[in-house]
């Protein structure tokens, strides 16, 4: 088993005490509080995303309204991070990471009562993964430059900052309207997405590479999502990240455990209440804190006293927090029993959305969806102009009306996807985040609206419909494993999986009123049926045949002028 040198040693070969900053920031970063409207009352977020009940005790209800963010799994912490970045860490989160919304439990304490803290729980915490970090993958340009375009890709940069303007990354296939002009909008983004930190000096790149291939592991809360790379994309990224800053340029160090000093590291574990937040996670056991600070009902909403202080004293954790951000949170306070009554589902879905960041992404009832000076980095991953569809995730109004609960589930936990020429990801935030929105989505869509009017359907009169000698469908849509003629948007087979029934009937009839901005056309205008030789022109006849048609799948005979199968990914 490797070991690992002393760690102020480490520290000054390195050179990471300088590399780590020195600026003391200002506010917690959380992305979805910036949706303009999304009606969340930001002092609500707060109290879950500085996961304040771990400290000041509340009731269930409280607890499940409030979704409080548990902090990193730290059992194996060691076997992700450099040991000497989780010193430098505890002695000041916000300084290393600014933008974090984890406290500073050491300040104003004496700095060598600080200083060995601080010693004292990394030989603790790297004591409970012995081995170290993995072995390093070794750098390499092709794999640099796969990951630079894959970060600015993938779903990264809609909650980090862009390090490249997007036309220079994707000359030609983002919208000019969208595309960040240059610098300014580089520098600007930096200023409002969420850190990443010094990663060289944080991760290897085989453990940033190990993180990004299963981040919820280490972080369940999901606020880390998965992207659901591949091995090669993690390693890519990974690359990428941590060959574009200057990494210390010292051989990995190596680190001694002391068991003493690991013995004083966990009772420093339980007295500052690290355990409160923190797990240790499988094959270790887990550290009781029993909270000491006043519950929150008790807590005052006048004054700025304890987290709430400007400087609060020692031995009460130090949020880096804006005053913006600490009235927010007096005002949440200020009206405390309003948080035991259950959220309403139209609240359910704003509340995840905002803690999820979903809004980065997509826009639900005008509120979010990317802006303007991320948009160009939002991109089509093939040559056909599909439009926005093509390039943006597809916008959230009405979802719960739009689609079968059970797809909606495999979406939100399952990786399903139907849109492969889409460059961003729909990132997994593991079940426990997101499995409440598929019943609140539904039920805060839920319309009573009459159901399509009765038709008897007739599977071959579907079947013509789709194909050339019909509505012509397969021009632009996949059937299947067969391409379409000269696009291969959204596979027509998945459609009765997916929608429901009477949303189907409504988005034939009238496409741009569902969907804004889409390219699909219009074939029975004002419900009048364009085609009058099939069904003798029976729209409610025509668009019920349509769906018998495609929910026979692939076992559906295929319609007329098809192309021959092919191997693309569905």
């Amino acid at each position: 088993m490797d070991e690992w040198v002393c760690l102020p040693r480490c520290l000054m070969a390195a050179g990471l005490i300088v590399s780590l900053g020195a600026t003391e920031p200002t506010g917690a970063v959380i992305g979805g509080l910036d949706a303009a409207g999304v009606g969340v009352a930001a002092g609500e977020v707060l109290l879950g995303e500085l996961n304040c009940v771990a400290c000041h005790e509340a009731s269930p209800k409280v607890r499940e309204r409030l979704s409080p963010k548990a902090g990193p799994v730290l059992g194996d912490v060691a076997r992700r991070v450099r040991p000497e970045f989780l010193r430098e860490w505890l002695l000041g989160p916000a300084r290393v990471k600014p933008g974090t919304t984890a406290p500073d439990l050491l300040h104003g304490r004496p700095e060598t009562e600080r200083q060995r803290a601080a010693e004292d729980l990394t030989h603790f915490l790297v004591s409970l993964a012995p081995g170290g970090l993995p072995n390093e993958v070794p750098a390499n340009r092709v794999a640099f430059e796969q990951g630079r375009v894959l970060y600015h890709r993938v779903g990264c940069v809609a909650c980090h900052a862009p390090f490249e303007a997007a036309e220079e990354l994707f000359a030609g296939s983002s919208d000019p309207e969208d595309a960040a002009p240059g610098a300014a909008i580089v520098e600007q983004l930096a200023a409002t997405s969420v850190p990443l930190g010094a990663l060289a000096s944080k991760y290897t790149r085989a453990s940033l590479e190990r993180f990004l291939r299963d981040p919820l592991s280490a972080r369940p809360a999901g606020r880390m999502p998965s992207l659901n790379l591949t091995p090669n994309e993690a390693r890519a990224i990974a690359t990428y990240l941590i060959g574009r800053e200057a990494p210390p340029r010292a051989a990995p160090a190596r680190f001694t455990v002391d068991s003493r000093k690991a013995r004083a590291g966990r009772d420093w574990f339980q007295q500052l209440g690290c355990a409160a937040c923190h797990a240790l996670g499988r094959g270790n056991p887990e550290l009781v804190v029993r909270p000491s600070a006043p519950a929150l009902a008790d807590l005052s909403a006048e004054g700025g006293r304890g987290c709430l202080a400007e400087n609060p004293p020692s031995g009460v954790p130090r949020f880096y927090l804006r005053n913006d951000q600490r009235n927010a949170l007096r005002t949440a306070l200020a009206r405390v029993s309003e948080l035991s009554r259950p959220l309403a589902p139209a609240e359910v879905v704003a509340h995840t959305m905002t803690r999820l960041n979903c809004y980065a992404c997509h826009h639900r009832d005008g509120v979010g969806g990317p802006s303007a000076e991320r948009g160009g980095y939002f991109t089509s991953v093939v040559t056909e102009d599909l439009g926005d569809e093509g390039r943006r995730p597809p916008h959230l109004t009405g979802v719960g009306e739009k689609l079968r609960p059970e797809w909606l589930g495999q979406v939100l936990t399952n990786q399903a996807a139907v849109r492969p020429y889409l460059g961003t990801r729909m990132p997994q935030f593991g079940a426990v985040q997101v499995r409440p929105l598929v019943a609140a989505f539904g039920a805060a869509d839920w319309v009573q609206r009459a159901p399509p009017a009765p038709a008897v359907g007739d599977l071959e009169a579907g079947r013509v419909l789709v194909g050339t000698n019909g509505l012509a469908c397969i021009t632009c849509h996949r059937f299947g494993p067969h391409p379409g003629l000269n696009s291969s948007a959204l596979d027509l087979t998945w459609m009765p999986w997916r929608l429901q029934r009477t949303w189907f009937h409504r988005y034939l009839l009238e496409p741009t009123e569902l969907r804004p901005g889409t390219r699909m056309p219009t074939f029975w205008p004002d419900g009048e049926a364009m085609l009058k030789t099939v069904l003798e022109g029976d729209t409610s006849r025509q668009i019920e045949s349509l769906w018998e048609y495609l929910s026979a799948g692939n076992a559906a005979r295929p319609p007329g002028g098809v192309p021959a199968p092919d191997q693309a990914r569905r």
